[in-house]
């Protein structure tokens, strides 16, 4: 599933990939197997294989994933969680 507007409220798409796009704004709580994000999100975003933030997103939530990765550039307003500490 791309997102290249503007939506509010949840995006649950289980065992599916999701990308936020350049030109996205995105209220909303995420949940899906591997997330992209180039756009704006805010909300709690939760990726049960990988989440993934380009150089000119804006995040706002907290960010739960085994695999994180964040380019240069990227804002990150809130916690990163990837796994127990065992």
């Amino acid at each position: 599933l791309v997102i290249d507007g503007k939506v509010e409220g949840a995006i649950e798409i289980g065992d599916h990939n999701l990308t936020i796009g350049e030109t996205a704004a995105v209220v909303a709580d995420l949940m899906a197997k591997d997330i992209t994000i180039a756009g704006s999100v805010k909300g709690n975003v939760l990726g049960s294989g990988k989440v993934e933030l380009k150089k000119n997103s804006a995040v706002e939530g907290d960010i739960t994933t085994p695999r994180f990765a964040m380019e240069e550039g990227a804002v990150l307003s809130g916690r990163v969680d990837t796994g127990d500490r065992k």
